[in-house]
């Protein structure tokens, strides 16, 4: 009996042993299974911790490139909108220099309409009356003799309205052309000073030095030496005077 109980014991012991040594493999094998495991999750971890830092990365350079693209776009919608303020700008400039070149083009046309109607008034003109007012030889000075003359065409253009007065200034055949030209037209100076000076307005008078008397004149030097007067008026003024000027 107690050997049985020794066997027994032996036998127990044994079983505990048997036991207890499969344990410990299964517990070293768990514990290299662990192991692997925890080193396949630190992969794992580690290679998520890669991938989620690529990703911020390149998150972080596509939020910069959309930025980038964002400051292009307003940059060139701002240089466009320059553009088109300045476009603008132009365009009103553009139509002010159409409306006051208008504006020019309608004076202008007033003008050439006035012009028109100043010749064409200026043809229904008719001379009134001539006086020949003498000068002395190389002289252009005014005797007594021409200032009457001059009074007469003076009282003659205050009676009408409108008038005009020519004054053409002549020598005889003495000198150079050149010379009787600017004596000539001296002249002719001294007759419209005078004209002014009794109340004629200058507007009123057209003045030219022509140089010498042509010979076709058939006129002795003293008379080549000479400035024509002719008053002006409208030829219903004209027609409407009973005495017509001396010629």
């Amino acid at each position: 009996m107690l050997h049985s109980r020794t066997l027994l014991g032996t036998g127990g012991l044994l079983l505990l042993v048997a036991l207890a040594t499969p344990g410990c493999a299964t517990k070293k094998y768990v514990q290299q299974q662990v192991g692997t495991v925890d080193k396949r999750v630190s992969d794992v971890d580690k290679k998520q911790s890669e991938a989620v830092a690529n990703l911020d990365n390149k998150e972080q350079k596509d939020v910069s490139r959309v930025e980038e693209r964002a400051m292009s776009a307003e940059s060139k919608a701002n240089d466009a909108a320059k553009a088109a303020q300045t476009a603008d700008q132009k365009a009103v400039q553009a139509g002010q220099d159409a409306q006051a070149a208008n504006g020019l083009a309608q004076q202008a046309t007033t003008k050439v309409a006035d012009v028109q109607h100043q010749v064409e008034v200026y043809d229904n003109f008719k001379v009134a009356s001539t006086q020949d007012v003498l000068f002395g030889f190389n002289k252009a000075t005014l005797t007594d003799e021409g200032k009457a003359k001059l009074d007469t065409v003076v009282q003659a253009a205050q009676a009408v309205t409108r008038f005009h007065i020519e004054v053409q200034g002549y020598t005889d055949q003495v000198g150079s052309s050149a010379y009787n030209i600017g004596l000539s037209a001296r002249r002719a100076d001294a007759v419209v000073r005078y004209l002014v000076d009794k109340g004629i307005a200058l507007r009123r008078v057209h003045t030219i030095g022509l140089g010498a008397t042509p010979k076709t004149a058939n006129l002795g030097k003293k008379e080549m030496r000479h400035v024509t007067v002719n008053l002006l008026v409208p030829d219903a003024a004209m027609s409407a005077s009973a005495a017509p000027g001396t010629h």
